[in-house]
């Protein structure tokens, strides 16, 4: 128990600067938010959020300072001595010591494809693969044209068994190069074998061993996944409820039991059961965001349910109070995670969202800017920002979001077509009738059917015939 409150406060004291590493990168003070980031890391080095946020801040300083002429190449030089020196570090079994080095070695050109590489190799030999991909993640968004770093992280995620982030880097890559056959066949493998839950990897996030314990529960969860999301009802569910439950007792601390039987519970609406279920898994594991996320969205569920059943029985004013209820309790919850975790920042994204639909925008764009700052979650957080901005009658600074987010999106997918859409909107209220067309005629000749895309298309056309 001492031990795992020492790794609490660890991990308190390591949230605690990166949440001053994010003021002071706010402030333009990019040198004093690495050094927090520097020091979070130090606390807790297999902390994946933190190694995020410390290599997209050392990108953010590089390209800031504009380093080049002579003494970037001197500097580059003395990193490519240290090469050496850290795999001799190896070899003598200082494998942090090594890291450190590693460290070093980037800080002198966090987007040298060469020293990456070098990188990459000495997280994966000194057991810090956080390090490795999440380097991997910020250094292919700061780089969104090197394929050949695309298709790495791509294979990189298909070994962990995130097949939805493959899929996705794989995607970008054959956009890239449609016809090359290899990338095509590694695109259809992530797609079919798509089936792992997204949040496998957030789930493991911020804990030492995460990345470790995903790879080596991955046959285990897989396999308890799949036989809670067997429909099982009946006398066939008391069965599998009292089997998984026998699992619990042999194994009380293994949270994928208490995923299992709360799933079957769910499957048979026997939401309080559920609920009961992952409060003590949270027990199990209070640092768990997503046995948290797991809760509250069985709490929604028995809402739903609830709900449903007044209508049933015709008690509209009663489902209206428990709607009104269960909003109350989604907006309530989620603050309370967002503060729980303050550098989730899929939450800060999903707080966002709230307050936008509510039309708090002030309050949305403050959670999007922080959410924007997540390669997976920058460029819906870019449009949102946008919405935001339009909807506060300052066009001006949502193209400028809506341009950032275009310039990133290769494929016509529904964001893309929601951003030139937007931009299309934009330039109509400004007169610019050319621009608008032009924006509207690609999202339509991707997807007629697009909300009112047609309708403005011959309006526009009548206008300038």
């Amino acid at each position: 128990m001492a031990e795992s409150m020492a790794e609490l406060q660890k991990k308190m004291k390591s949230q605690g600067f990166l949440t001053k590493a994010t003021q002071a990168a706010e402030r333009g003070a990019l040198d004093v938010a690495l050094s927090l980031c520097r020091q979070a890391v130090a606390l807790t080095p297999h902390d994946e959020q933190a190694r995020r946020q410390f290599h997209e801040t050392r990108i953010r300083l590089f390209k800031t300072a504009k380093k080049g002429g002579l003494g970037q190449s001197f500097a580059e030089m003395g990193a490519q001595l240290k090469m050496g020196k850290a795999q001799t570090l190896i070899k003598q079994g200082k494998p942090e010591d090594a890291m450190a080095l590693a460290e070093e070695i980037l800080d002198v050109n966090p987007v040298s494809p060469k020293f990456n590489e070098f990188y990459f190799d000495i997280a994966q030999r000194t057991n810090h693969p956080e390090a490795m991909l999440s380097a991997m993640e910020v250094l292919s968004s700061a780089c969104p044209d090197d394929m050949d770093l695309m298709l790495r992280l791509g294979k990189t995620y298909m070994q962990t068994g995130v097949y939805g982030r493959a899929r996705d880097c794989f995607q970008r890559a054959a956009k890239a190069n449609p016809t090359d056959l290899s990338i095509q066949k590694l695109l259809k493998d992530a797609m079919a074998r798509d089936t792992m839950d997204a949040g496998g990897w957030e789930a493991n996030a911020g804990k030492r061993g995460g990345f470790q314990a995903l790879i080596r529960d991955k046959e285990l969860a897989a396999k308890l996944d799949r036989e809670a999301k067997a429909q099982v009802t009946g006398d066939d569910a008391e069965a599998v409820i009292a089997e998984a439950k026998e699992k619990i007792a042999r194994e009380p601390k293994n949270v994928n039991y208490y995923r299992a039987l709360a799933r079957i519970y769910i499957q048979n609406k026997r939401f309080d059961e559920a609920l009961d279920t992952f409060a003590a898994a949270r027990k199990v594991n209070p640092a768990d965001p997503e046995l948290d996320r797991n809760w509250a969205d069985t709490k929604i569920k028995a809402y739903e349910a609830e709900i449903e059943a007044l209508k049933a029985q015709g008690k509209d004013d009663e489902a209206y109070d428990k709607e009104v209820e269960k909003a109350q309790f989604a907006f309530d919850d989620l603050l309370r995670r967002v503060e729980a975790y303050p550098n989730d920042l899929g939450l800060r994204y999903e707080l966002g969202k709230m307050y936008y639909d509510n039309e708090a925008y002030d309050d949305a764009i403050q959670q999007f800017q922080l959410a924007q700052k997540s390669p997976k979650h920058r460029l819906e957080a870019l449009y949102h920002l946008a919405c935001c901005f339009k909807a506060k009658g300052q066009p001006d600074m949502a193209v400028m979001q809506l341009e950032a987010a275009n310039s990133q999106l290769l494929t016509m997918d529904d964001l893309k077509k929601n951003v030139v859409y937007t931009l299309g909107v934009i330039a109509e209220e400004a007169g610019d009738l050319d621009k608008a067309f032009d924006f509207y005629k690609d999202v339509y000749a991707a997807d007629i059917g697009f909300r009112d895309i047609g309708a403005r298309m011959q309006r526009l056309h009548n206008r300038k015939a």
